[in-house]
């Protein structure tokens, strides 16, 4: 069998040079088809910065998907519990983390056997039968003649309208055509007028809240991220370190806060009835 026409099953293994992390998986198809993994953390991670991550391929089989299950089961069953990843873990934790790989029981797909494919597969295959791909003619109507419906409800809430033959014409003469500078800058200019004299308005904003659901929807917010213990712990953290960091406060800075807190707790008596000449009464 020649491995760069026909499919066939291999164990990879990632490493990620700047966490020293790993992740252990298997794959059927070929080994240059684009496949990365299934974890949804590695594949962020590797998004962000591929160059750090190199694969090297540990095992083939030949055979078929179970037997390339119970091969990767048998490399996994080599890492450590402890080396596993776990949800909501804190900073702290993720260090001692050896690979992104967060669980070692394997669950077989429907397509891993020949049962399965004979069966569901064909099960799909007639849900899907009858089903035009990507819409029907009827379909793709309904959705222009709402796009169009949408457009033109835009254009009265702007205070114009332009006719289908008006747009047909601006559609045709922009195919294949680029602005000149000469052109951008008179452009400008007209919008610049537009929005002047009121040709051109925007739609006023829809309030949905007032300004005090709207604080308190933040403050419960802000609560239940508090309330978090991995959240809590991680910012924390964050403050303390952005603290340490922090130049030492000047001693202006100094008395303007001490006036401030001065005079906050003045206010507070003078609300609570004490008068100008209460014994607690600070100056400053």
């Amino acid at each position: 069998m020649n491995i760069y026409q026909e499919k066939y099953g291999f164990v990879y293994i990632w490493r990620d040079r700047k966490h020293k992390r790993h992740y252990i998986g298997s794959h059927w198809g070929t080994i240059d088809d684009g496949y990365i993994c299934s974890s949804g953390w590695m594949s962020k991670a590797y998004k962000r910065r591929p160059e750090d991550f190199k694969r090297r391929i540990i095992s083939y089989v030949y055979t078929n998907r179970v037997d390339l299950l119970n091969e990767e089961k048998r490399w996994l069953d080599m890492i450590r519990d402890e080396e596993l990843a776990t949800k909501n873990t804190t900073l702290e934790s993720r260090k001692k983390i050896r690979y992104y790989n967060f669980t070692k029981v394997l669950k077989n797909p429907w397509h891993s056997t020949p049962d399965g494919i004979s069966v569901i597969g064909e099960k799909i295959s007639k849900a899907k039968k009858g089903k035009s791909v990507p819409c029907s003619p009827e379909k793709a109507k309904a959705i222009s003649e709402a796009k169009k419906k949408k457009f033109a409800e835009k254009q009265e809430a702007l205070g114009y309208k332009f006719s289908p033959e008006h747009i047909e014409k601006m559609s045709e003469n922009s195919k294949g055509r680029k602005h000149t500078e000469e052109w951008k800058k008179q452009n400008g200019e007209r919008m610049k007028q537009q929005w002047s004299d009121g040709t051109r308005k925007r739609a006023e904003p829809k309030i949905t809240m007032t300004k005090e659901e709207q604080a308190k929807l933040n403050s419960q917010g802000l609560k239940n991220r508090w309330a978090d213990p991995v959240w809590a712990e991680n910012q924390r953290k964050r403050l303390s370190e952005a603290a340490k960091n922090r130049p030492p406060r000047s001693e202006e800075s100094k008395r303007k806060a001490r006036e401030a807190r001065l005079g906050n707790y003045n206010n507070k008596l003078s609300r609570l009835g004490w008068g100008s000449k209460g014994p607690h009464l600070f100056s400053i």
